[in-house]
């Protein structure tokens, strides 16, 4: 089920389960190697109608149990009749496995989208877990047209800007669809630069 931009403050939901599309190109990651130079980011729709831009934030937050664990969701869709790339609509999931900080904890934990660039913003920092979180996330209504497969990725960016590359099930563009999608992307909690207001998550090209 998905939200008009409307109704995105009263909730906020993921489809799970995207079909594969044999026009996808995917690169798979095995290993968190840093990288040293800055990432060029993949941007996102300046005409996406009103509510949505530089003075807007997409948010979504959930207190989760340390015993438990939990997974928090958002999803939207704006409405683009006659746009060449269609509706703009995403859908994110990020899961945070039981045990992942003690047990007789609870921990408010949020992803926020920027309205610019391709990355959610995920607090409070992965590095204050014990366990790696899971990242997913499609995008479709954007122009991939200029995305290069051989230097697309789904990186991490810490709060001291460290730069490492993520390890994850799928990394797609679908040119056709007007598309990107990445699947279980994580990195192990192995900076010690970051601080507990978050970490970053995004698209680079």
């Amino acid at each position: 089920m998905k939200t008009t931009l409307s109704s995105l403050l009263f909730s906020a939901f993921l489809l799970v389960g995207c079909a594969d599309d044999s026009s996808f190109l995917t690169s798979l990651d095995s290993e968190f190697t840093q990288q040293s130079t800055s990432p060029n980011w993949v941007k996102l729709p300046a005409d996406l109608g009103q509510g949505f831009g530089v003075e807007t934030e997409y948010s979504v937050s959930k207190l989760i149990k340390g015993k438990d664990g939990g997974t928090i969701k958002l999803e939207f869709e704006i409405e683009r009749p006659g746009n060449e790339f269609g509706d703009f609509e995403v859908e994110a999931k990020v899961k945070i496995k039981k045990h992942s900080f003690p047990d007789n904890e609870e921990r408010l934990f949020t992803i926020t989208m920027d309205p610019e660039n391709a990355y959610l913003k995920i607090s409070p920092s992965p590095n204050t877990l014990l366990k790696h979180i899971k990242v997913s996330w499609t995008i479709e209504g954007i122009d991939v047209s200029n995305i290069n497969p051989d230097t697309f990725n789904f990186i991490y960016v810490g709060d001291g800007n460290e730069i490492l590359q993520t390890s994850k099930d799928q990394l797609k563009i679908n040119y056709n669809k007007h598309k990107l999608k990445v699947k279980n992307a994580i990195i192990n909690p192995v900076s010690t630069v970051n601080t507990p207001s978050g970490s970053r998550y995004a698209f680079s090209r």
